[in-house]
């Protein structure tokens, strides 16, 4: 009879990728099959790991179906096997999965609808952080702005929008009747972060988002003016609109700290 870690492993075996081993430690009784038995087990595990992947992607499941949702669940959870403690992080691959690439935006709305949703789980579930106000702002020197730099919430993150996802996502969440899925003819830029324990969503312009993208990358206020200046024609409202680009974020909650 092999030992416990023995057992236990061959248990795994069985449960996860149907390895028959583990059965002929399994007693059948009139009534219930070994492999009956067994295939409790089984069954349960992956109903578990589908709940949580519903949990996390629940308007994607809505919007697909569910017969199809739990056939990639499935398909899923074969290739990206459960190897965390907690189920929080067991989703974090399924955009991935459904082939969502951010850079070049070749992918299908499915892969996008995942991703939107799977930033708002780690939006929801960031570390909490006292907000700057905007009296921090007033307290910095002239002469300090030039060498600024931003510190936001870990909440804070951004993403590029190639369909028209976040409308389905709103009107699904909302029960409303959720439009066809339309390729844009511009990716959007999506932004969320979480304020006062709710999560907050919006869509920014390209010019707010490339002063926050150099912002979250740690650029300082100079450098943040400066590549907002390739994407603005009038170059002597450059600094009034990082500055207002800074009190806007201010006052949503986004930054913790002034850094002068």
């Amino acid at each position: 009879m092999p030992g416990l870690k023995e057992l236990q492993n061959a248990f795994k075996r069985n449960v996860v990728n149907g390895d028959e081993e583990f059965g002929k430690y399994i007693n059948s009784t009139e009534t219930v099959s070994s492999d009956v038995r067994l295939a409790i087990y089984g069954n349960a595990y992956f109903s578990r790991l589908e709940e949580a992947l519903e949990s996390d992607y629940e308007i994607l499941k809505q919007l697909l179906g569910e017969d199809i949702f739990s056939e990639i669940c499935m398909a899923y959870t074969h290739k990206f096997p459960s190897h965390y403690y907690s189920l929080r992080w067991f989703g974090r691959d399924f955009p991935a999965f459904l082939g969502y690439q951010p850079d070049n935006g070749e992918h299908h709305w499915p892969a996008e609808m995942a991703q939107l949703e799977w930033s708002f789980v780690g939006a929801f579930d960031a570390a909490d952080a006292e907000a700057a106000t905007e009296a921090d702002a007033a307290a910095i020197v002239p002469d300090a702005w030039t060498e600024l730099t931003i510190r936001f919430h870990p909440s804070v993150r951004t993403m590029a929008i190639w369909w028209n996802t976040l409308t389905r996502w709103r009107m699904a969440k909302n029960a409303e009747t959720v439009p066809e899925p339309v390729r844009l003819s511009e990716p959007a830029q999506c932004l969320l972060w979480r304020h006062e324990l709710m999560t907050q969503y919006r869509s920014m312009e390209a010019d707010e988002a490339v002063a926050l993208q150099a912002a979250l990358a740690g650029a300082n206020f100079s450098e943040l003016c400066g590549a907002l200046a390739e994407e603005i024609q009038d170059q002597e409202t450059v600094p009034m609109k990082a500055a207002g680009f800074l009190k806007v974020w201010l006052a949503a909650g986004m930054i913790v700290e002034l850094r002068a």
